[in-house]
């Protein structure tokens, strides 16, 4: 089947959307902490019980995604792989681009992402790139949806040529670190990241805390608080986590996106750019576990026969997966392709799709001569 990439950047609005998986393995992914934040609402637990398993859920997310921000942040030696991984992802982006022919299309791409670590715009900055983030000033700048899709030009100094600069819309559908609440007036720009350092401060009671790994289940968990009883150090922590500006990941969260009129607006933003004409949609690194995105996407496949949508799976499994939640009786116009890394005999994948991985195919996929490129031809390379 041909894969025409080429001939779609070039004549289509240009969207990306990112999940966990691009920043793993320095950053964690979720895995089961969802579906194990739900049963911990079950009220035959005792609130002692619910808050342990809160508490001990919740920190492991802060220890395993939040807190490494910090080291982000003053660019440290050991998240250096990965942040120079995605400046050359954006320069990938940068230079589509710059290469588009079409005179109709602005040149700017949308990047989606649920992340809340500070990887993209530290790449960003870093390079160099234009970036709309929903943020504008100076000294305190305050974020607002009305700076998304502003657009930047160039005006030469010599002859007052005109061109447009490539643009990056980065919208964190489900919040950033980098957001702090000013009161009820709205978000300010974080950057230093003092209400993530706050939080590490606050030192829950070992004993307290439960052990959570991928192989977790909830009984396990209800077992392991036998005998406890929540303490003040665990309400303390569980007091100022709640404070982060983000959303959580727990089932309740897309009631939590609908509460919240910032987090509502961006994903209204995501589903109207999504339902343009000629608009094409990259998501990597994301599973599509997340119920209100696979919704909003699902849908505007189905009512943009225009839309076309492709997912870069991690490896064999993870595509069977997302297969599993796109099943073709539900996506009427055929509009999702799923792109798994290639098998060898053995069926075994020869690669997984992590971001170097994705950076080294970016140029075949982006910029290659070809019009009509071939995922295996890709993966073989």
């Amino acid at each position: 089947m041909n894969f025409p990439i080429k001939d779609t950047i070039q004549d289509c609005n240009l969207n990306f959307l990112i999940g966990s998986g691009l920043s793993s393995p320095y950053l964690k992914t979720l895995g089961q902490i969802e579906s194990l934040l739900k049963c911990a609402e079950d009220p035959a637990l005792s609130d002692d019980y619910k808050t342990i398993i809160r508490c001990s859920l919740y920190k492991s997310y802060f220890d395993g995604v939040m807190s490494k921000n910090c080291e982000i942040l003053r660019d440290a030696a050991e998240a250096e792989p990965f942040l120079n991984a995605y400046c050359e992802f954006v320069k990938a982006i940068n230079a589509i681009l710059l290469q588009r022919k079409s005179t109709i299309l602005g040149k700017e791409v949308n990047i989606f992402t649920t992340n809340i670590d500070i990887f993209m715009e530290k790449a960003i900055e870093r390079v160099g790139l234009e970036c709309n983030d929903g943020f504008t000033g100076r000294f305190e700048p305050w974020f607002s949806i009305s700076n998304f899709k502003k657009s930047h030009f160039k005006r030469s100094s010599q002859y007052d040529n005109v061109s447009e600069l490539p643009t990056i819309n980065l919208l964190k559908l489900h919040g950033s670190l980098t957001w702090k609440m000013k009161g009820n007036d709205g978000i300010v720009f974080s950057s230093d990241l003092a209400h993530v350092r706050n939080i590490r401060t606050k030192i829950v009671t070992p004993a307290l805390l439960l052990q959570i790994d991928e192989n977790t289940v909830f009984d396990g968990l209800v077992a392991g608080c036998k005998g406890k009883k929540a303490d003040a150090t665990v309400r303390t922590f569980l007091l100022a986590y709640d404070d982060l500006p983000i959303v959580n990941p727990t089932k309740a969260k897309f009631a939590q996106t609908l509460l919240n009129q910032t987090h509502y607006e961006l994903l209204r933003i995501y589903s109207n750019e999504l339902e343009k004409e000629n608009t094409v949609l990259f998501v990597l690194g994301f599973s599509f576990a997340d119920e209100h995105i696979r919704e909003i996407t699902l849908r505007a496949a189905n009512s943009n026969p225009t839309l076309m949508i492709y997912v870069i799976a991690f490896d064999s499994k993870s595509a069977a997966e997302i297969g599993a939640r796109f099943p073709s009786v539900n996506t009427r116009n055929s509009n999702i392709k799923i792109i798994g890394p290639p098998i060898d005999q053995q069926e075994r994948d020869i690669f997984k799709y992590d971001l170097p991985t994705i950076n080294k195919k970016l140029r075949h996929f982006f910029e290659s001569t070809s019009a009509n490129a071939r995922p295996d031809d890709a993966g073989t390379e």
